[in-house]
C-alpha cells in the first residue's frame, strides 16, 4: 500500500476544488421528442439534431455516445457525499428497483464522464458559504454538483479511484472509502443497446 503525503494529498483536493468562479453563459435546456418517443429509441435516427434528449423518465440520452444518464446524480437526489463503495451500493440499489424500467445501470468509465465536459457550457453550483462555481456541462442535466466518481481504480495508489472534475475539467485521484467522502457523487449511466 502507497502512503501519499497529506501536503500531495491537499494539492490534489486543490486541482479537484477551486477557489474561484467563472462568468455564466448557460443556454436554456434541450425539449424532449416529440410524440412521446424516447430518444433511447432513436438509435438510428438523424443525429444533427440535439445531442442530449430529455427522456422525461428522469434520463437524459447521449445520441453522441450512445449512453443514457441519470438524470439528477446522486448528491441532489440523497442530499449527501458518496464515497466510491457507496456510490456502487447507490447503483446497485437503482437496479434492484428498475430505475426507469433498466437494470444495468453502472458507474461510468473516465472517458464517458469526461464526454460530458463542455468547457463553453454551464450550470452554476452553489458551494458551500455562498461561493458559486460554474459546471461546465450542459445544463439539460439540471442541477449539479463539480465532482464524480468514475469506475476506474488509480493503479498508482491502491485504495483510489478516479474522479472527474467538471469545473477544472480535469481527472483527479481520490481514496475510495474516504471517510470525509471527497466531495464527490455518482452519476449512474448505461449503454444503449
Amino acid at each position: 500500500m502507497t502512503i501519499v503525503p497529506a501536503a500531495a494529498f491537499l494539492g490534489l483536493l486543490s486541482l479537484a476544488f477551486p477557489g474561484h468562479a467563472l462568468e455564466s453563459d448557460s443556454p436554456a435546456p434541450q425539449k424532449a421528442l416529440e410524440g412521446g418517443q424516447k430518444a433511447a429509441d432513436t438509435h438510428d435516427a438523424d443525429l444533427s439534431g440535439p445531442r442530449f434528449i430529455d427522456n422525461q423518465d428522469g434520463t437524459i440520452t447521449d445520441r453522441q455516445k450512445m449512453l443514457m444518464w441519470k438524470k439528477t446524480e446522486s448528491y441532489h437526489e440523497l442530499k449527501k457525499w458518496l464515497n466510491w463503495y457507496m456510490g456502487q451500493d447507490y447503483i446497485k440499489s437503482l437496479n434492484e428497483k428498475r430505475f426507469a424500467g433498466y437494470n444495468d445501470w453502472r458507474m461510468p468509465n473516465l472517458e464517458e464522464l469526461k464526454s460530458l465536459y463542455e468547457e463553453n457550457k454551464n450550470i452554476p453550483w452553489k458551494y458551500y458559504y455562498g461561493n458559486v462555481h460554474q459546471v461546465h456541462m450542459d445544463p439539460i442535466f439540471g442541477e449539479s454538483t463539480c465532482c464524480f466518481w468514475t469506475s476506474e481504480p488509480f493503479k498508482d495508489i491502491e485504495g483510489y479511484a478516479w474522479g472527474f472534475n467538471f469545473i477544472r475539467g480535469q481527472k483527479y485521484p481520490s481514496p475510495m472509502g474516504g471517510p470525509q467522502l471527497s466531495l464527490t457523487a455518482t452519476r449512474p449511466v448505461r449503454s444503449i443497446k
